[in-house]
């Protein structure tokens, strides 16, 4: 993990928070963990957010983790969510829960092959609530696997503060080198 992890704004307004810039080794691994199942590294990943959250303080500042859903034709393709495999760990080291707040209601393309107009447009309408009574009155961390232009985690955000969270700190394994 870098001395200091990035703490950004994303170039659609959301902060996020990652142990790592997504280049080099991080990049290859992502790679194999998210679309070749190679899952060894899910557990450091998890450490890395953890110290992540421990840096920054805010272990105190959340209630509840949840993570950015995949599409059911996604995760029967991969077997896995990969967000939700990091998030469940986090929350077992931290003693937190882990819910699933948030499903992706249809299938859309993936952003890593889109522009940034295409990613904002993408996102747009996708998810929806799920267990909404844990969402309103709580601050919840959000965790995603990387995070590029952070579209993604601004229409998360928007669907769980319309549905009454009170604060959402986002956090991902990665941040790209583009925001």
């Amino acid at each position: 993990m870098p001395k200091v992890p990035k703490n950004v704004v994303t170039s659609v307004g959301i902060r996020c928070i990652a142990p790592f810039a997504y280049e080099s080794k991080i990049r290859n691994s992502m790679i194999d963990f998210k679309f070749k199942g190679i899952s060894f590294n899910a557990k450091s990943y998890a450490k890395a957010l953890c110290r992540t959250i421990e840096y920054y303080g805010i272990s105190d500042k959340f209630d509840t983790i949840t993570f950015v859903p995949l599409s059911k034709i996604r995760k029967n393709e991969r077997g896995f969510n990969q967000s939700e495999t990091v998030a469940k760990l986090v929350g077992e080291s931290l003693d937190k829960p882990v819910m699933p707040l948030l499903i992706k209601i249809r299938q859309n393309k993936n952003q890593h092959d889109l522009d940034f107009a295409e990613r904002v447009e993408n996102v747009k309408g996708i998810y929806m609530p799920q267990n909404t009574e844990y969402i309103k009155g709580k601050n919840i961390l959000l965790v995603d696997d990387i995070a590029t232009t952070g579209n993604t985690l601004a229409e998360c955000c928007r669907v769980l503060r319309e549905n009454g969270a009170d604060n959402i700190i986002c956090i991902a394994v990665a941040i790209a080198g583009a925001l």
